[in-house]
């Protein structure tokens, strides 16, 4: 029995986890070895409702409910923290251009990305502007039929394999502004950062020299680029927490046959209580953070903003993947410290959960300022 999820999502759940088991698990050891991506394994996971769910039927979209997306990107969480943070980033770009974008603006990003032809990256981040994103320093600054974008943005996930990307900067005298930035028509500095989870992703330095962006490429009002970016942010805050979800489903899963399977002292190590103990606080963490999502997307689902709920999840399970991710290394022992062990990947990539999409320390801030009406922040 399934509390949240209808007939028909079970079976799509169901019928995407067999897919990934399938045609998408055997690729991950080799990728996350030798950091690389396999970008052609995106299109047939559009049909299952990534990056296309979240655009609107008139748009050419899915338009799935919040609850749907919740499901499918647990799934992708469990098989594989590079591709659920790929997706991600990708659905948000689509979201963006169905929420805010022109016609032209559409046909030009938007349909080819949904086709799987094209992909986009997201540039809040900044050297000195992460969790205060009101201290960014990237300016755009007025030049005839455009812009001249000046600044650097920092830790841009997949920069490196886009040819596209959301950049958001200050207008003088119009406020943070989102852009679409093509990088064949303005070349732009990239290079990737070295980094320790979601190997199979690269993680971006961008820099910006009085790079010229027509003024057609302006996403929505001048002005209005920080509401549309922290729309899609809560969006991938419900993202980030069911894809931790995933992780710990997979930590259960892992820690149950090795346990069953591995003999010390005659029998069965899951013979042994503080052993069976660990595998217990595993399942209670994986089903308590999956009922906090579902309920963060059963909100957005009923037109409620959501922005406690989601961060709430994004708390909740962030947090709580790394307890999961511990304990089920400890149980492999010395096996989970291999890298040939899924266990070693799901430790790596449950330390991302609590930093992305606003750190835990951000989502209690901005919690406490929803409960008590005071902002600990400004």
């Amino acid at each position: 029995m399934d509390l949240f999820l209808d007939d028909d999502q079970v079976l799509l759940r169901d019928t995407l986890r067999s897919y990934f088991d399938k045609e998408v698990a055997p690729l991950v050891a080799e990728h996350e070895r030798d950091r690389t991506f396999p970008w052609e394994i995106l299109g047939p996971l559009y049909d299952f409702g990534f990056v296309r769910g979240l655009v609107s039927e008139e748009h050419g979209g899915d338009e799935i409910s919040y609850t749907t997306l919740a499901a499918i990107t647990e799934e992708a969480g469990r098989c594989w923290g590079s591709l659920r943070t790929t997706l991600n980033v990708l659905s948000m770009v689509a979201r963006m251009l169905s929420v805010a974008g022109t016609p032209e603006q559409r046909a030009r990003f938007l349909d080819p990305l949904m086709r799987g032809e094209r992909f986009g990256w997201v540039g809040i981040t900044e050297p000195d502007a992460g969790s205060d994103a009101g201290a960014m320093r990237t300016t755009a600054k007025p030049d005839g039929d455009g812009y001249r974008i000046s600044g650097n943005k920092l830790y841009i996930t997949n920069a490196l394999g886009c040819d596209f990307g959301i950049l958001l900067a200050v207008v003088p005298d119009g406020g943070v502004t989102a852009f679409l930035v093509d990088k064949d028509e303005s070349p732009y500095g990239c290079h990737d950062i070295p980094h320790m989870p979601v190997r199979s992703t690269t993680s971006c330095e961008l820099a910006f020299d009085e790079v010229y962006v027509p003024a057609a490429n302006v996403i929505g009002e001048i002005g209005g680029g920080f509401g549309l970016a922290m729309a899609a942010v809560n969006i991938g805050r419900l993202c980030m927490s069911m894809g931790a979800v995933g992780i710990m489903q997979a930590c259960l899963e892992a820690s149950i046959t090795y346990t069953t399977g591995r003999k010390q002292f005659g029998k069965p190590i899951a013979g042994f209580q503080l052993v069976q103990e660990m595998v217990v606080e595993i399942a209670t963490l994986t089903e308590t953070s999956r009922l906090v999502g579902y309920k963060a997307a059963k909100a957005l689902d009923a037109g409620l903003p959501g922005r406690f709920e989601c961060s709430m999840a994004k708390y909740h399970c962030g947090e709580s993947v790394g307890r999961a991710a511990t304990l089920a290394l400890q149980v492999h022992g010395g096996a989970g410290l291999m890298e040939e062990s899924p266990v070693e990947r799901y430790f790596r990539d449950a330390r991302e959960a609590t930093i992305p999409e606003g750190t835990t320390q951000i989502q209690i801030l901005q919690m406490g300022k929803h409960l008590l009406g005071i902002s600990a922040m400004r």
